[in-house]
């Protein structure tokens, strides 16, 4: 469990898409510096939880603290405070095609601080140098390898020291080998950082191996049914996590 007070608290989120409710009631506590992990199945709405909590979709009620600042109901001003640090490495990398790397890198740099042009280009160096990308600012996305393509999606998450990282599906769509370099790469940089990450993922080998805090997240019960270390719920005596780390089908009741 992390320590301290928490530095994100979810308080009763209510997720409902027209008929369809996603999340119902869900709280949830972030502690500074802990990896916090959130899995489920397909459709339990691990990604639609992530995106409310840094304010890109509204929720049909609930709360969502970053300190004293409810971020459902925060003013502009107030929500621009917080993105600010904040940052957001999304399932595609969500690099612009058409700029440079170091281009992607340094655009929040040059959005929203008065850096110099040179000190800029310096930020730029050093985040790509922490995440294994160093001389490599003038690729375009296109002359990437996936795993080259997150690594620098991740630098320009972290261009402006951000005190959290969101991840949504990091190892979607890369190699086993590329998977784990990318894992270690966040460890190492919460490690080091001592940043906050809330990391949502599907892939078990990911889960073992970032460790930390796991929430569970399931479809039927529209919220979190377990919490803990992976090696605990793994042992779950719910049958709906233990399913779920041993890839086992559930067997339906009755049967």
């Amino acid at each position: 469990m992390g320590q301290g007070e928490p530095i994100i608290r979810v308080r009763d989120l209510t997720v409902v898409y027209g008929e369809d409710v996603v999340l119902e009631d869900v709280s949830l506590d972030i502690y500074p510096g802990e990896i916090l992990v959130v899995l489920g199945g397909s459709g339990c709405g691990k990604s639609t939880l992530m995106r409310h909590i840094i304010g890109l979709e509204q929720p049909r009620r609930g709360e969502v603290w970053f300190g004293d600042t409810n971020i459902v109901t925060a003013s502009q001003a107030e929500y621009d405070a917080i993105t600010r640090n904040i940052g957001v490495l999304f399932q595609g990398g969500a690099l612009l095609k058409s700029m440079t790397l170091g281009a992607n890198v340094a655009m929040p740099l040059q959005e929203y601080t008065n850096l110099s042009r040179q000190m800029i280009r310096d930020l730029v160096q050093i985040k790509l140098g922490m995440v294994g990308l160093a001389n490599r600012g003038r690729l375009m996305p296109a002359e990437m390898s996936g795993g080259m393509q997150k690594r620098g999606a991740l630098a320009r998450a972290m261009a402006l020291d951000p005190d959290i990282l969101f991840f949504d599906e990091p190892s979607a769509g890369l190699d086993p080998i590329t998977a784990v370099e990318l894992d270690e790469l966040i460890l190492a940089i919460n490690q080091s950082l001592h940043t906050t990450m809330f990391l949502v993922t599907h892939e078990l080998a990911s889960i073992f191996k970032i460790g930390g805090r796991v929430v569970m997240l399931d479809k039927a019960e529209h919220g979190i049914i377990a919490e803990g270390s992976p090696e605990e719920l793994q042992e779950s005596d719910d049958p709906r996590v233990r399913a779920f780390f041993r890839r086992e089908r559930l067997k339906e009741s009755g049967s």
